[in-house]
């Protein structure tokens, strides 16, 4: 029997149900969601975040609808100058209300002023899962991995926290028989404390968890393989052990080497079956050693000659680009210009080779014409470039990107007039989360300002990169220069 709360049909008994939303509570949050757009596309950020949190009172389990562009306009606030919320905001929205929507909702509010604090993304995950907004709580777990991926100062509790919060899902997902879903959120929390035993290598806690949702994972991707139960699906402790420590990021070289042995005996008897073959060149490529690596290279061509399926080649020129990116870092280590400049440009040509070929073999592949797209404009090639960024830019996923790269191609061509729209443009999309990126975007928006002799435009940009970090490139001495 489901209740309604404030506006949400919810589940009053089975605590592993998701929260329901009526039709017309979600005729009620698109109309909120519809304006949220409007404004975002006209830069009104601030205006849109209320649409969109006002929006998910009524459906807090909009994700694609609402939480997604939400994060976008967010991160846009907080590069155009937006303020951080103060300690009477976070006293007013109390992120631990009784009331779980309320709460959730407190937690959206704070992180879209502040989209890169932990703290909230933390609230907002939690508190969606305490709601039982199933969907929203999975998207902010993944984004909370991904901020805790790049955070050096995340504290072991926050692993912790997400490798909780993300079992809790994966449980009711299991419960509830959403295999794929439980699946996705079980690999997340794999993800989370795999973090937490690389800060802490020593923390049994850590093994443990990690042991204990890994178990979780293998049983639920079994089911969602063969339909079997739980007694079936574990019915072969051999083969349990084996996939748990496949999914490990650390392994002892024995184990390693028995697991590739293993492995590659299983290609051996049936090298037609495609899924051997990749879990082999995986198992290879694990350690990030050269020999190994050069054996799935090996392998790879092989298969390639012989079946003529592409994706192998593009395979093993994707284990060759991570050598050479690894060549990159370890000259860079020495300090040495010359073994700098030549392990980059021995890396640009192979990669400028490589993707020439993908986009010859798949020209409709929008990511692979911005992939290329980007090695012209590295290698200077800008006439080649901007067409490919041209086309490739309607891909939303890399809309900014594009646009950053192809006004840096006009900036180059010293045509200012034509690098400031585009620079613009990519900056005008309320879907871009990558804080760094819209930075980097601003930064050469306000380069072509200034080229232009537009100074106070230049000023402004200048200025509101200041306001995100003070410390960005050379921006205060280009803002200094300009005043």
């Amino acid at each position: 029997m489901a209740k309604k709360n404030n506006g949400v049909a919810e589940q009053s008994l089975d605590t592993n149900a998701r929260l329901i939303t009526s039709d017309e509570d979600k005729d009620k949050a698109a109309k909120w969601f519809q304006r949220a757009r409007e404004l975002g596309d006209k830069r009104q950020f601030e205006h849109a975040i209320e649409y969109y949190v006002s929006g998910l009172e009524f459906w807090p389990d909009a994700v694609e609808e609402a939480c997604k562009p939400l994060h976008g306009c967010a991160v846009a606030r907080r590069q155009t100058g937006g303020k951080k919320p103060g300690l009477k905001d976070s006293m007013k929205r109390s992120t631990t209300d009784k009331d779980a929507k309320k709460a959730f909702l407190n937690a959206l509010w704070l992180f879209s002023r502040d989209p890169g604090n932990l703290a909230y993304l933390e609230a907002v995950a939690k508190n969606g899962g305490r709601l039982r907004a199933e969907d929203s709580a999975k998207w902010a777990a993944g984004v909370f991995l991904k901020a805790l991926e790049s955070a050096p100062k995340a504290s072991i509790k926050q692993y912790q926290a997400l490798g909780r919060l993300t079992e809790e899902l994966g449980d009711r997902a299991a419960t509830r028989g959403e295999t794929t879903f439980g699946v996705e959120v079980y690999q997340t929390g794999v993800q989370a404390i795999a973090l937490w035993r690389r800060k802490a290598p020593k923390d049994h806690l850590a093994e443990s968890a990690l042991k204990n949702i890994s178990t979780k994972l293998t049983i639920l991707k079994g089911r969602y393989q063969d339909g079997s139960g739980f007694r079936e699906s574990m019915a072969d402790a051999e083969e349990q052990a084996d996939l748990h420590d496949k999914q490990r990021s650390v392994q002892s070289e024995d184990r390693m080497d028995a697991l590739i042995a293993k492995a590659k005996a299983e290609f051996d008897a049936d090298p037609d079956k495609a899924g051997v073959l990749k879990e082999f060149v995986d198992l290879l490529c694990r350690r990030e050693r050269a020999a190994d690596e050069e054996q799935a290279i090996g392998v790879l061509v092989e298969e390639y000659k012989r079946s003529g399926d592409y994706r192998w080649r593009q395979r093993a020129d994707d284990i060759r680009i991570k050598q050479l990116g690894r060549d990159v870092r370890s000259a860079a280590e020495t300090g040495d210009e010359a073994k700098i400049k030549e392990a980059r440009i021995a890396q640009l040509r192979f990669e400028l080779k490589a993707y020439k070929e993908r986009s010859e073999k798949y020209p409709t592949d929008l990511r692979v014409r911005f992939e290329l797209g980007v090695r012209r404009f590295s290698a200077g090639q800008f006439d080649d470039a901007i067409p490919l960024l041209q086309s490739a830019r309607t891909d939303p996923k890399n809309r900014v990107s594009c646009g950053m790269y192809l006004g840096r191609c006009f900036l180059r061509k010293g045509y200012f007039d034509q690098a400031i729209p585009a620079l613009e443009d990519a900056l005008a999309g309320s879907e871009a989360t990558d804080e760094e990126l819209v930075k980097t975007t601003q930064y050469w928006l306000a380069r072509a300002q200034e080229g232009s002799g537009d100074k106070q435009a230049a000023q402004k940009t200048y200025g509101n990169i200041l306001q995100a970090d003070y410390n960005y490139r050379d921006v205060r001495a280009r803002l200094d220069r300009l005043r």
